[in-house]
């Protein structure tokens, strides 16, 4: 099989010829390039991963904030600078009028056909997906700040969810945009957004109902409509809302922080595997200080408890990060390569 037969196999919940395998960003590109002596452009194929994630890049005019700083195109701070951020320009909005003013970007601005010719250059052979991190709830946050954005869904939700609406927005029609141009090559109309922490939901089920699950189901439909699978990134224990995610068309979790949940992965596979193919799995806050001997039988475990029947994409459940040292991420990989078992895979 490719990558992307087998990935694709795999979501399907049809058994492949071996486990496929992804993660969701490796910081230590340049350890494992040299533990295995090869180049850092290489680890990924070296490793096994089977999908490829693919998105349009801003190609509009740069944003700067009241300092100097540079914003993302949103007019916010870099959503991955969690917890630095000390500009957001719809703090303290009290109208929907203030809202609607603010410099929305402009989906023209983004260059959907270098991202198709990327995707039809992996498509043949990977499991192509994106445009990934476009979140809603964690846009809100980084245009509004947290703990306002979280404030206003109580105090002012006109405010909240008109600034959640200009995001909805924004992203449905660069979504659109997207699949429309990357056509067959991707596969996969991959979102993520976090309202979770490992102790649970960060708002209640019946707030995400009422403002996340309508647009959600909306993004999801738009992919659907085109023949997509959905993968959904969602960190921490969002279970209470795992049946709604389904019900709205969500195929793949990722990723399965097993250590934050309320079910054993049995009792994940068993209430939920119908309907969903689990990815992630393998914690990352135990892998750094783990022996390879542990890690090989923590791959194995997860595996089996998940992966019988196709259904199971195996990977750490998050970054691979500079604790983690080379040598146990590359057993990680070959474990699961190497793993062959009836109604796991597909015989040779």
């Amino acid at each position: 099989m490719t990558s992307r037969e087998r990935e694709l196999a795999a979501i399907r919940h049809e058994v492949p010829d071996r486990v496929p395998l992804d993660v969701i960003c490796i910081e230590i590109q340049e350890e494992i390039a040299d533990h295995l002596s090869i180049e850092a452009g290489e680890v990924y194929d070296a490793l096994g991963i089977d999908d490829r994630i693919v998105a349009a890049g801003y190609t509009g005019l740069e944003c700067r904030g009241p300092q100097g700083q540079p914003l993302d195109p949103w007019g916010g701070e870099p959503l991955l600078d969690y917890g630095t951020a000390h500009w957001y320009p719809l703090s303290g909005a009290t109208t929907v009028a203030e809202v609607e003013r603010h410099a929305w970007p402009d989906p023209e601005d983004f260059d959907y056909a270098g991202a198709a010719a990327v995707a039809a250059a992996l498509g043949d052979r990977y499991a192509v997906r994106g445009p990934y991190w476009l979140p809603l709830f964690c846009r809100v946050c980084g245009l509004m700040g947290m703990e306002e954005a979280m404030a206003a869904m109580v105090t002012r939700p006109a405010v909240f969810e008109a600034v959640l609406e200009g995001v909805f927005s924004v992203t449905r029609e660069y979504c659109r945009r997207l699949l429309n141009a990357c056509g067959d090559a991707m596969p996969i109309l991959c979102l993520g957004d976090d309202f979770a922490t490992q102790r649970g939901m960060m708002i209640s089920p019946e707030s995400w109902r009422r403002f996340l699950k309508p647009r959600f189901a909306q993004l999801f439909a738009l992919g659907k409509s085109r023949g997509k699978f959905v993968w959904f990134h969602s960190c921490g224990d969002i279970t209470p809302i795992l049946p709604d995610l389904i019900e709205i068309g969500m195929d793949v979790w990722e990723t399965v922080q097993l250590h934050t949940l309320p079910l054993s992965a049995e009792e994940l596979k068993r209430e939920f595997g119908r309907d969903l193919t689990f990815f992630g799995g393998i914690s990352t806050q135990h892998l750094p200080h783990s022996s390879p001997a542990e890690v090989a039988a923590e791959v194995r475990r997860r595996i089996e408890q998940l992966g019988a029947g196709g259904g199971y994409i195996c990977g750490p459940d998050h970054h691979l990060k500079p604790d983690v040292a080379a040598p146990l991420a590359v057993t990680l990989f070959a474990t699961a390569r190497d793993f062959r078992a009836p109604g796991y895979t597909a015989p040779l």
